[in-house]
């Protein structure tokens, strides 16, 4: 069995909502919390080693965002757009929220 998240079973990529949730659970934060505008440094509390651990395991989960533009992520918002763009790139997949 797969960890990869993939309700529908097509294959396809997650959704802006099923990304905050795994954040939300990785981070062990409330899911209240993980907003696209959410900073993962000031707002989820997340220091270096907590992201390195939450993209790895994200990773695992098949969401994974380069590492060359790990280090431009600063919010949720942020992180989803990169994985969409790279997924989108792909597989013709997700759409990210709007950009603020």
């Amino acid at each position: 069995m797969s960890n990869r998240i993939d309700p529908e079973g097509t294959g396809g990529p997650v959704t802006f909502e099923e990304f905050r949730l795994l954040v939300a659970s990785e981070l062990h934060v409330e899911e209240g919390r993980v907003v696209e505008e959410a900073s993962f440094v000031d707002d989820l509390y997340a220091d270096s080693i907590r992201l390195a651990e939450m993209m790895v395991r994200l990773a695992d989960k098949g969401i994974s965002i380069p590492l060359e533009e790990a280090w431009n992520v600063r919010t949720v918002g942020d992180a989803y757009r990169v994985y969409s763009r790279y997924t989108r790139a792909g597989t013709g997949g997700a759409t990210p929220p709007a950009e603020s």
